[in-house]
């Protein structure tokens, strides 16, 4: 039986395909298009109707392929960007009209609980991590067992990107996670998102795209300080043309590496893991389990 997951994001729409095979997810198909849902956002409040546009564009050949693909079950949702649209209900009901599918607009909270699950069905860590899903529009943490987490922030690559935010502006945001800091010393710290996996990329000058590679890699913050210097000297024409840099991504990844940076500087955390497994992966194992509970 194959399951799909749509992750409706700031940035990008994500397609994951996958099957249950010995307890455990086998991707059959996976798929990102940059669509830019968030383009503008952060000065009108609204999504415009380019991006508009260029989602449901995106979002009618993922309904093609799941069906190729047979599907049986699957969820879509949407984070960061259609939260705070202010017509978030003329997108859904565009998207609704056009193509038959309902979007589960999801919390921060929600968000979080979901890329944590992804984590830990893939990565075998002791203790739990802290997981952190740094998106276009928000950033989410969450660990088990305090009252403080799911933590969502509204900053994301897209976000300072357009904001031109500085270093002292980022941190502001990320204030909170100072007080958490002594509790958070013996989490290892798990990075989710598209940020993430491409400095891995970069890294490694992937000419090819291998997400079983790249998951469970482990970045030293001396290398994605390295990474950063790098990416702030070139133009984004050259940045363009990087090895494992998409060049759809190459405009923000300068800001979303800052925000990986001030994030461990805050918790004085000296390296990260990056997880392929995240929302789409927890997407799925709830509608595995929903089904075995039934």
């Amino acid at each position: 039986m194959n399951y799909a997951a749509i992750d409706i994001g700031t940035n990008s729409c994500r397609l994951l395909i996958s099957s249950l095979q010995n307890d455990r997810l086998a991707a059959v198909f996976r798929k990102l298009e940059t669509t830019r849902l968030g383009e503008g956002l952060n000065h009108s409040g609204r999504i415009n109707p380019d991006a508009l546009a260029r989602t449901i564009k995106c979002l009618e050949a993922f309904r093609k392929i799941m069906q190729e693909y047979r599907v049986q079950a699957f969820r879509v949702v949407a984070t960061s960007a259609v939260r705070e649209a202010e017509n978030r209900q003329e997108f859904l009901d565009q998207v609704r009209g056009k193509i038959n599918i309902d979007i589960e607009v999801i919390s921060g909270n929600e968000e979080a609980e979901l890329s944590y699950q992804g984590v830990i069905h893939s990565l075998k860590l002791d203790p739990l991590p802290l997981v952190v899903d740094l998106g276009g529009g928000s950033t989410e943490f969450i660990i088990k067992g305090d009252p403080g987490f799911p933590l969502s922030l509204p900053v994301g690559a897209v976000r300072a990107t357009e904001s031109d935010m500085k270093a002292v502006e980022i941190a502001d945001v990320l204030a909170p996670l100072r007080e958490y800091k002594n509790l958070l010393a013996a989490y290892p710290l798990v990075l989710v998102g598209g940020t993430g996996s491409t400095l891995v990329a970069i890294k490694h000058s992937l000419a090819v795209y291998d997400p079983e590679f790249v998951h469970g890699q482990v970045l030293r913050r001396e290398e994605i300080a390295d990474i950063y210097d790098m990416l702030e000297r070139m133009s984004l024409r050259l940045r363009q043309r990087l090895p494992g840099l998409q060049p759809e991504r190459a405009d923000i990844i300068p800001k979303g590496t800052m925000i990986v940076l001030l994030i461990m500087d805050t918790l004085d955390k000296n390296q990260i893991v990056v997880s392929e497994s995240d929302l789409l992966e927890g997407l799925i194992w709830g509608m595995v389990s929903t089904k075995h509970n039934k």
